[in-house]
């Protein structure tokens, strides 16, 4: 194999690719991240949520303080409906003593991403390539190796490890021709963003509520930049097949009639007055890799595993992946053997099964319910757990991703 230009080469300069990239430079390991992208960050809305033990991995990277200074502090996990009035209330506090962080926080995953982007920047172990596009992996029993094409010049980059952290359409793991199994759910999620100011208007109401409705889920979700509201409708019409996502220039019929519910308990508010600075919708999917690794290569978030968006699981899934991730692969190094990055592999495929998967399928299906007596039921459920305190802490916990801390 030809001269190394690291020791690990990450694909991938997204949360999950920095972060594995920042873990290995703190522990003296040189890598090498390449970036199909440029450097642009474009400001988008998604993937706001930040639960305690991804914030715990923030702060072992030192970004901690800086997230929570400017970052949306969830102390409450709220429940309402559109048709009926009760308000219930999961309270964080139950997680003092038990984690370092015992809230979640909304801050935008694009200033997340600049803010790896810039310790990366600063840190000698880390080397950055942008606009850089994979073409094909291979590996022999000594290391890897990567043909990048890069302005149209081709090149071959060796290292002894390889981590594909590069998203759902993943080069790395079709170059390894691993499926994802699993589904998509048959109706798209529809995302708008406003700067509404909701909280004028329904007393209490949390920077996290998710509302459930004759028509589906309706959650909505306070960011330091803004509102934003997601909701499961059928959008008629719309052909997203292509790409999994897209952009509607105009409201469809079925999004209008969800979000007039949620207008029907503003009295004098309408459609307009929302000012809507984001209207996009995207499927949801349940997918596990059939493999989350092959001897030298590592998978590592939507790469290895795709989930829906209720709870907020995906980027902190992905980013707990990393952190497991960078622990495997120093031991592979003083190891010189593949054998931790199996287990790694082994590891979070079965933390995907196990609880990724159920924990945001159950969410899904939960709230999706249009049936009013059901919802009243869920409710009214949802309410008597709350005066149990061992039930509130499992809940919470459950809900941060931390259900073995409360057994």
């Amino acid at each position: 194999m030809s001269q190394r230009e690291a020791q690990v080469i990450v694909v991938g300069a997204g949360p999950v690719g920095l972060v594995t990239a920042l873990g290995l430079a703190q522990k003296g390991v040189k890598v090498l991240v390449l970036e199909k992208n440029s450097i642009e960050v474009p400001p988008q809305w998604r993937g706001s949520t930040i639960h305690p033990p991804t914030l715990a991995i923030f702060d072992e990277l030192g970004l901690a303080d800086e997230i929570i200074s400017g970052a949306i502090k969830v102390e409450v996990l709220q429940y309402r409906d559109l048709e009926i009035t009760d308000v219930v209330n999961y309270d964080y506090s139950c997680l003092a003593g038990v984690v370092k962080f015992p809230f979640r926080l909304q801050f935008e995953q694009y200033k997340v991403l600049k803010l790896l982007r810039n310790a990366a920047a600063l840190d000698s172990n880390i080397d950055i390539r942008y606009e850089s596009l994979i073409e094909s992996v291979s590996q022999d029993s000594d290391g890897v190796s990567v043909v990048v094409n890069q302005a149209g010049t081709k090149q071959v980059l060796c290292a002894d490890w390889l981590v594909g952290a590069d998203g759902s359409h993943s080069a790395v793991r079709k170059a390894l021709n691993i499926e994802l199994d699993g589904f998509t759910y048959p109706y798209p999620t529809t995302v708008v963003a406003t700067p509404f100011k909701f909280e004028e208007h329904f007393p209490g109401l949390a920077p996290v509520t998710y509302w459930s409705g004759p028509t589906g889920r309706l959650s909505m979700i306070r960011t330091p930049d803004i509102w934003r509201i997601a909701m499961t409708t059928p959008l008629e019409g719309v052909d997203i097949a292509s790409d999994d996502k897209g952009s509607i220039a105009e409201p469809s019929r079925d999004f209008i009639v969800a979000i007039d519910l949620l207008l029907n308990l503003l009295p004098g508010v309408s459609l307009a007055d929302l000012e809507l600075k984001q209207y996009e919708v995207y499927r949801s999917h349940q997918r596990i890799a059939r493999e989350f690794s092959v001897k030298r290569i590592a998978l590592a978030g939507d790469a290895a595993h795709l989930t829906t968006t209720n709870g907020g699981m995906g980027l902190n899934s992905g980013v707990q992946d990393a952190a497991a991730l960078v622990k495997a692969l120093v031991a592979a190094i003083s190891q010189n053997s593949d054998e931790p990055i199996s287990q790694y592999a082994k590891e979070r495929k079965e933390f995907c099964a196990d609880f990724l998967q159920p924990t945001t399928t159950t969410n899904h299906k939960t709230v999706d319910n249009p049936d009013y007596e059901a919802r009243l039921a869920r409710l009214n459920e949802l309410m008597a757990e709350t005066s149990k305190p061992e039930i509130v802490k499992q809940v919470i916990a459950r809900a941060s991703m931390i259900s073995e801390l409360v057994k």
